[in-house]
């Protein structure tokens, strides 16, 4: 006799979901050489912060998203 099959999410779905938890592991285990990097990239201290913002509310859009989608 069978178990009853669960409808399985969408693999691309999946592996974006680790993709992005690999990435912000290794940014926060790799942060004082991305900062030496973002630093020389942008020398002016309050656009490398505009631009960090960006990115960390880029990653909490993309979680609040999955989370509303998961509970919906």
């Amino acid at each position: 006799m069978k178990a009853a099959c669960l409808p399985r999410p969408e693999r691309s779905e999946s592996a974006l979901s680790h993709i992005l938890i690999v990435l912000a592991v290794v940014a926060f285990l790799f942060r004082k050489p991305l900062g030496r990097l973002l630093a020389r990239q942008f020398p002016n201290r309050a656009k490398r912060q505009q631009v960090l913002g960006t990115i960390i509310a880029a990653f909490l859009l993309v979680i609040a998203i999955r989370l509303l989608a998961l509970f919906w």
